[in-house]
Formats: C-alpha cells, structure tokens, sequence
C-alpha cells in the first residue's frame, strides 16, 4: 500500500520498506509489468501557471494510485481482518500503524513552505499531526507469530519459505497466517492493495526526465542566480536540500533557515514550481496515454480492493468473490 516517490532527500523510502515488510507479499489483481519505454523526443508544454507549491497540483499518473485516502480505508480494513481473524485463536492483536501514506504532491519539487523553512529549514516534521510518536508495536510471542504468519509466500527471517497453514490448538492456521488471509481477502475478485509498479515506475520516470529537461535545467539556472544575489550558492535546488551541513544536523540551524527560506522565496520568483510541474505534467501524460488500457486495469483492481475493504467494515458484508 506503499510506493516510494522520488522527491526529497529525506525520502519516504523508510516507510515504504517497512510497508512492504509488514504486507509480506500480499496478492495483487494486476501483473507487474514496465511500461511502454518512454519517447526521445521532448513533449511540448501549454500554458504554464504561477505556482508557489505543488500543493493541490495532480500529475496525470495520480488516479492509477492508491491515494492517501484510499490507503487509509484498505488499511483500517486489513487491520480488523486481522485482529478478527487473530480472536478466533484467541489472541488480542492489532498491527502496528504504518502511518500515513504521503500525498503525491508532498514536497513533490522540495520545499515551497515559507512558514516550514522560517522554522524548520529542511527539517520536516513527517509526524501528520505534529503530535507524539506512535506507541511501539505489540510484542508478539512465538505463538503469536504462528498464527499471524507472514503473508502468502513471505520468506522467513532464515530466506527459508513460510511454512503454510497448519494448525494452533487443533484449529486451522489459514495459508499465510492472519496476514495471508486478510490480504486474500482485500485481494479477492482480483483486487490490490499495493500501487501498479507500472503506475509507480511512471511517476518516478516523469521527476527524473523533468531533472534533465531544458526547461527546467534553465528555471534552476534562474534560481540559482537569485540564491547566489542572497549569499547561497547552490546549482540546484536539490544541492540545498542535500547540504551535508543540514543532513548531519538533528535540528534546523541559523544558517539552514536562512538558505531554506531563500530557497523558497526563490522559487516563487522565479516560478520554478510552476515550470517543473509543467514540464512533468508533459512527460506524465505521454506515458499515460502510451500505458493507458494497463493502467485502467491497474485502476480497477485497486476499486476491487476498496470495495472488498468496505464490505470488511462492521455489517459491510462478505468481500467480493473471484
């Protein structure tokens, strides 16, 4: 239910890792498959708006993603598919939050919050409430693990294959443990809980090709004069970001504020939110039109998952049959 996106330098990869680690290879409906390689030409682009943030923007490839709101329903779900599954063995059980999914447009172009960078320069806070952290997870015992499992055809931590099914106190372990028959159950009809890796290589492609484009090329070159006139020299945006005096310092500095908040008010004077989001948007939609019947697939298995998830809900009734 996790997919990395390829835009900071503290990168969500952490929560997609340990996402990926709790799923414990839940069933997908679509295949994994790459999408049509990408054009070498360089796609044209309309009208290009006066953007301060992305925030709010959608790129062409958003609705073929679980989006923060869906993950939230199919994870509510999973989690009373396994804590009811997990009772009728006796255990009181409940798995650990994986927190929030981010928005795709979530520092898609860095950081565009002048508030943000006045106090906490490219320190973020990823905690969506600000408040404390999450509780640690439950402990689990042996006999716990036994019936919780893995997932279908997770390895376990000897790489050696899970064992399927079996019995605890002469009751029938389903396949996969609680964790395989919660995913079955969200998967069944040929749902997924997991974003297209099509879909995904996609939107990691598209940063990467706007990275490289002209256009955008010559709005940091833009950027980085106006940084240079406030006393920061930086090529690139993603150079201020990743300033090894920021990344070892647990908390923002005086000169990390500064060179943030320069950096935002950069940005915004010389458009380059609005120019980078353009120039992605292009390179996004070409991909989609060129990926289009596989990702309308992709976008139904993931409305199969939702449904399932509904009907998991306290009187939502049995999920969806294959």
């Amino acid at each position: 239910m996790r997919s990395a996106a390829p835009v900071t330098a503290r990168s969500i990869g952490a929560a997609v890792v340990a996402a990926a680690v709790v799923l414990g290879g839940a069933a997908t409906g679509c295949a994994p498959s790459r999408p049509a390689a990408p054009s070498a030409s360089v796609p044209s682009v309309g009208a290009i708006a006066t953007l301060a943030t992305a925030d709010g923007q959608a790129l062409p490839i958003a609705p073929y993603l679980i989006s923060p709101d869906e993950d939230r329903r199919i994870e509510a779900a999973r989690t009373a598919l396994i804590g009811s599954c997990m009772k009728r063995f006796g255990f009181d059980y409940a798995p650990p939050a994986l927190g929030e999914k981010p928005d795709l447009m979530t520092r898609r172009y860095y950081l565009t919050d002048a508030a943000s960078a006045a106090v906490r320069g490219y320190h973020r806070d990823d905690r969506p409430d600000g408040g404390e952290q999450a509780p640690p997870p439950q402990a689990v015992s042996p006999e716990m693990q036994t019936v919780l499992g893995r997932g279908r055809a997770a390895p376990a931590p000897d790489g050696s294959t899970a064992p399927a099914g079996g019995t605890y106190r002469g009751i029938a372990v389903p396949e996969g443990g609680c964790l395989g028959e919660a995913d079955d159950a969200l998967a069944a009809g040929g749902g997924t809980i997991q974003d297209d890796p099509a879909a995904s290589e996609i939107n990691g492609r598209s940063f990467e090709a706007s990275m490289a484009d002209g256009r955008v090329k010559a709005a940091f070159a833009d950027w980085s004069r106006c940084m240079k006139e406030k006393g920061h020299s930086y090529g690139t945006p993603v150079d201020a970001v990743s300033d090894k005096r920021w990344l070892s310092s647990p908390t923002a500095t005086e000169p990390e504020i500064a060179a943030a908040t320069a950096d935002v008010e950069c940005k915004r004077r010389t458009n380059v939110v609005g120019i980078w989001f353009a120039v992605e948007t292009a390179y996004q939609s070409r991909d989609v039109r060129a990926n289009l019947p596989h990702l309308q697939q992709a976008r139904k298995a993931v409305d199969t998952a939702l449904a399932n998830a509904a009907a998991a809900a306290p009187g939502g009734g049995a999920p969806t049959s294959p």
